[in-house]
């Protein structure tokens, strides 16, 4: 029974991470295939999440997205991440002093999690909206967040094969760890072309009032427009960081970056 109860449990959690900004409303044949059970499962699976206000039915088009009761949870969510309500103002300023897009990101197991962003005024595919997971090996806000972990952890967190994004992505655990040696030491990090190859990012770490890092925020642009401005970037990326830390130190309490990796 235990077994059979955590299955459909898994399998209801996977219904429900299975909707992203890119695919909003799926029909039933869909959301089966993406989380590999049979269309039955899915059906009754759906049904109990749909009394519970998860899901919601769309009968005109016979398609279901995701319900109030997720809202619900997800501010309850950034109501215990307070920094969220107070970095609005940071990231319009590195926005406006880089021309570029900005956010704010927290780790996840092995991914980044995008709690924030604020975009340039160019239309550019960064694949980084809100609530988005994107490989942390693969990106400035995850390497500025995993290069201050224990060594341990980051090898009990990449103990298989690394994801190749691109040919610039990191492969393997050596690899990784030397990239991250390279950003403790210059207290940035540089991703050119590992997760988008037309995509350069600059990440930095941002402190808790026990000085552990627990986020990260990232500028990220098409290279033609990074490569250039490199360092005017990097020192802007910094000092935010640096502000956004002092803030959370002097305001906040504390966010650990244990309450994310499991």
């Amino acid at each position: 029974m235990t077994r059979t109860t955590n299955s459909s449990l898994t399998n209801a959690l996977r219904i429900l991470k299975s909707f992203s900004i890119d695919h909003q409303e799926l029909t039933l044949s869909e959301i089966a295939e993406l989380v590999g059970v049979s269309k039955s499962t899915a059906c009754r699976l759906i049904q109990t999440l749909e009394s519970e206000g998860f899901i919601y039915q769309n009968i005109l088009f016979n398609t279901y997205r995701l319900g109030s009761s997720v809202l619900a949870l997800s501010n309850t969510v950034i109501d215990q991440l307070a920094i969220l309500k107070e970095t609005t103002y940071f990231l319009k300023q590195l926005t406006q002093q880089t021309g570029e897009s900005s956010h704010m990101s927290i780790l996840e197991n092995t991914d980044v999690i995008y709690l924030k962003k604020e975009d340039s005024q160019h239309q550019v595919q960064l694949l980084s909206h809100i609530g988005r997971r994107n490989p942390a090996h693969c990106t400035a806000a995850g390497q500025a967040i995993l290069a201050f972990l224990k060594q341990e952890m980051i090898e009990n967190l990449f103990e298989s094969d690394l994801i190749q994004s691109t040919k610039y992505s990191i492969e393997s655990l050596p690899q990784l760890q030397q990239r991250l040696k390279t950003v403790r030491e210059q207290g940035y990090s540089i991703s050119q072309g590992e997760f988008l190859e037309h995509i350069v990012s600059i990440g930095a770490p941002i402190y808790n009032k026990k000085n552990q890092v627990f986020a990260a925020i990232s500028v990220a642009g098409p290279k033609n427009r990074m490569v250039p401005n490199l360092q005017k970037i990097v020192d802007n990326v910094l000092l935010t960081s640096n502000n956004i830390t002092k803030y959370v130190q002097a305001h906040e309490k504390d966010v650990d970056i244990e309450t994310f990796i499991k």
